[in-house]
């Protein structure tokens, strides 16, 4: 079997998971064996491609149960400013169906 390599660069001096103030990111599973990963994009569509060929590395490595994208709202509430609220019930039920969740941003 051969191994899985992922380098990841963050701008960042202080990394999220690092910070002890109350914030602490969500505990990762030690594995992606046999979880159901979603695959969420921005409104870009590098995005969608970025996560498309990271979901086929997933499925080829890491022995996923499955693999699903999902595309949020089309539009945008840019009116009212609060663009997570427009999306909080999909992006509530998106957590509920899935195990672990990547998302990515893209130009």
């Amino acid at each position: 079997m051969s191994s899985f390599t992922v380098r990841i660069l963050n701008p960042l001096a202080e990394y999220l998971d690092e910070r002890d103030d109350g914030s602490a990111l969500a505990p990762r599973p030690a594995s992606l064996e046999g979880k159901v990963v979603g695959l969420l994009p921005n409104w870009r569509p590098s995005a969608l491609h970025i996560l498309e060929a990271i979901g086929a590395l997933i499925q080829e490595q890491c022995k996923p149960k499955s693999v699903v994208m999902e595309q949020m709202l089309r539009e945008v509430p840019v009116r009212t400013g609060k663009i997570l609220d427009g999306m909080r019930e999909q992006l509530e039920e998106f957590a509920r169906r899935v195990d672990v969740a990547v998302i990515a941003t893209g130009d």
